[in-house]
């Protein structure tokens, strides 16, 4: 239960935000083009992308953030100084993390997701999740042909 209220959170902006489609244009996509790609580890043998990411922060502490590109394929962080787990963001059912970038300089995530929506149609949607003040800023459906390409696997 104590992740129920970040994943409300964030499927209710996901949802609302698409009301009017998915953009191609704006700030969240200018942010997540500018922020550094986090590796992801090789693909499993199911071909599923993984990413165990261990970063600190502009004030010292130490989180890990971990994801999985499959079903209920939420984005954990770990922060290792309170032992807390929290989900940055929940992209829903069949929509699964695609790529995750950061900003050094302020500390946020961001979460590239995508998949087919209801197991009907593509979507694909950019969260921003501020790791220092652990709360998710924003949550929006995009156009996938305007992103970059993903990042590359850390190499062995």
């Amino acid at each position: 239960m104590k992740y129920a209220s970040g994943i409300l959170l964030g499927a209710t902006l996901f949802l609302l935000d698409g009301c009017g489609g998915a953009t191609s244009h704006g700030p969240l996509i200018d942010d997540y083009k500018a922020a550094h790609c986090l590796p992801s580890l090789n693909p499993g043998p199911n071909g599923a992308r993984n990413w165990d990411v261990a970063l600190t922060l502009t004030d010292g502490s130490q989180v890990v953030v971990s994801a999985t590109q499959s079903p209920s394929g939420g984005v954990g962080v770990h922060y290792a100084k309170t032992g807390k787990d929290v989900i940055a963001a929940d992209p829903g059912d069949f929509v699964y993390p695609a790529d995750l970038h950061l900003n050094p300089m302020n500390d946020r995530l961001y979460i590239k997701a995508s998949g087919l929506a209801a197991g009907i149609w593509h979507e694909t949607g950019l969260f921003e999740y501020d790791l220092r003040a652990q709360k998710l800023l924003k949550a929006q459906k995009v156009e996938d042909a305007v992103l970059p390409a993903e990042c590359a696997a850390k190499p062995h």
